[in-house]
């Protein structure tokens, strides 16, 4: 029987000790990628993508291209139930490693931060990729004058020039506008604000008020919020934009939950709400915002219902809508995230992969949507095909765009 010696033991395993190391993923330093939150952020940047490639297909006002055939009615719900909640849950987060980043960087540093990351894609994005929307749904549309992309750029996008006469009544001139990319302009905005407040107030340290919030203060918020969102609505219902303070772009139906979820955000940042939030408490919450979107779906599915959330006025019928989309979508804020960290999503290259590429696809993905639409518009099959279609390939495309061509440009990845 041979004997190995404790030092020939060592040396012969220090090789394979090595090479099992090297083959662990690292641990991350950035405090602001958890995985499970990770999957949870590749989970809405699908449903952005989704709902721009959905668009089209179910509404027929700009700046969605027009397409031949009738919109598929039915499925508006899709929008309504993403509009209800997906949103609301990105200010959630961006809001919880709001505190964090400002603590670790400063003021300045937090500041420039914020304006390279959103003030510069928001810049670009608005002269390269939000005028394309207006000139598709012109050009596409055959009740319009053909319209050269530069024309349309320069004079019908910017206002340099007089108002074409063929360009629809009631519609804002020029056409200048942020497009998807409004998100960005928010959180610039409200990285301003909080950076104004933080030279006021001290450090929050999360000391206080620990625990994450009972069902009782869940089902509170959700009525408040449900309240403040109806009143409201009486004077802006739902998908009614407007130029707050002449350049700020907002709907104003769905403010309240942007700001609100934003602060709630901040606040629970320092006090680890969604790692401390019990699995049951969270799981409750996913059944109640879950179970909403089903009947939703199901009543649109059996023709009881139409578009839902485009009400307005002093009616009963906001008032309703307005209570079913607050719980929904605490419901869904609420449970997403714990049902993502219960079921340890987020780990592995594929996550870790997808988590980088979230930020790029916001971005970058609706010329790709654009390009879809336009190319299946006349495809020999059903509609619904044809939405399914773009919907799977404008998500697979996105991620493989930014991933093998955006994040691989200099600099990019200090951006995205």
């Amino acid at each position: 029987m041979q004997v190995i010696s404790q030092e020939e033991r060592t040396r012969t395993s220090e090789p394979l000790r090595r090479e099992a190391a090297a083959s662990v993923p690292r641990a991350r330093t950035d405090p602001s990628r958890i995985g499970y939150v990770d999957a949870v952020r590749v989970i809405l940047i699908m449903l952005v993508v989704a709902h721009h490639s959905v668009e089209s297909y179910v509404t027929a006002h700009p700046p969605e291209i027009p397409l031949p055939d009738p919109p598929l009615a039915r499925g508006v719900v899709f929008l309504w139930v993403n509009a209800a909640f997906f949103m609301g849950l990105f200010f959630f987060l961006a809001g919880y490693f709001t505190s964090g980043a400002f603590d670790r960087k400063g003021a300045l540093a937090f500041l420039a931060d914020r304006g390279l990351r959103l003030g510069l894609p928001l810049a670009l994005g608005t002269v390269l990729i939000a005028p394309l929307a207006g000139w598709a749904h012109i050009a596409l549309d055959p009740a319009m004058p053909p319209v050269g992309y530069w024309t349309y750029l320069t004079q019908d996008f910017f206002g340099r020039g007089p108002r074409p006469e063929f360009w629809p009544e009631g519609a804002r001139w020029p056409g200048f506008q942020f497009g998807h990319l409004w998100f960005l302009e928010h959180l610039l905005i409200y990285a301003l604000l909080y950076a104004a407040l933080r030279a006021l107030l001290p450090r929050d340290r999360g000391l206080a008020a620990k625990s994450p919030p009972s069902h009782a203060a869940i089902a509170g918020y959700a009525v408040l919020l449900a309240a403040t969102t109806f009143v409201i609505r009486i004077w802006y219902p739902q998908n009614r934009w407007i130029g707050f303070l002449g350049f700020i772009q907002m709907e104003p139906a769905h403010i309240a939950q942007y700001a609100s979820l934003f602060a709630i955000g901040i606040f629970a940042g320092p006090r680890r709400w969604l790692d401390t939030i019990p699995r049951r408490r969270g799981l409750v919450w996913l059944a109640i915002g879950a179970g909403l979107a089903l009947v939703a779906y199901l009543a649109a599915g059996t023709g009881a219902t139409g578009s839902a959330g485009a009400t307005g006025g002093f009616d009963s019928r906001n008032w309703r809508v307005c209570t079913y989309e607050a719980f929904l979508c605490v419901g869904l804020c609420v449970g997403l995230p714990v049902l993502c960290r219960e079921l340890a999503l987020g780990t592995g290259r594929l996550w870790r992969m997808l988590a980088a590429n979230v930020y790029a696809v916001y971005v970058f993905h609706f010329p790709i949507v654009l390009l879809l639409q336009w190319a299946l518009i006349e495809a020999p099959v059903p509609k619904w095909v044809r939405l399914g279609a773009t919907v799977v390939v404008a998500i697979l495309s996105s991620f493989a765009f930014t991933n093998w061509v955006i994040l691989r440009l200099p600099y990019a990845r200090r951006v995205f």
